[in-house]
């Protein structure tokens, strides 16, 4: 199954000083004022959990469980005469 396209926008754009103004303000635990506020503080608590659930697809990924579930030997490595899915060196494409 193909990876889904990526729901979230981007965050921010900065760079330079400005991303290490950002950094910095992270660094110095400015967000946790935010824990004063209810609403805030639950989503704080919300991000933590999104972010232990990336460290576990992480590790999941990084410890090749999934490569060595998966028997993609074989897959088609050219054009079907219809249209639909492709394996390549890319990953799965559509085709049409």
């Amino acid at each position: 199954m193909a990876l889904a396209s990526r729901k979230v926008g981007t965050i921010h754009s900065k760079t330079g000083s400005d991303l290490a103004n950002l950094k910095a303000k992270y660094d110095n635990n400015k967000h946790t004022e935010l824990e004063d506020f209810e609403g805030e503080a639950a989503l704080i608590y919300q991000i933590q959990l999104l972010k232990e659930d990336i460290d576990e697809l992480r590790r999941y990924i990084a410890s090749n469980e999934i490569a060595t579930e998966l028997d993609c030997s074989n897959l088609p490595t050219r054009a079907p005469s219809t249209s639909g899915l492709l394996y390549n060196d890319r990953g799965i494409v559509k085709v049409s």
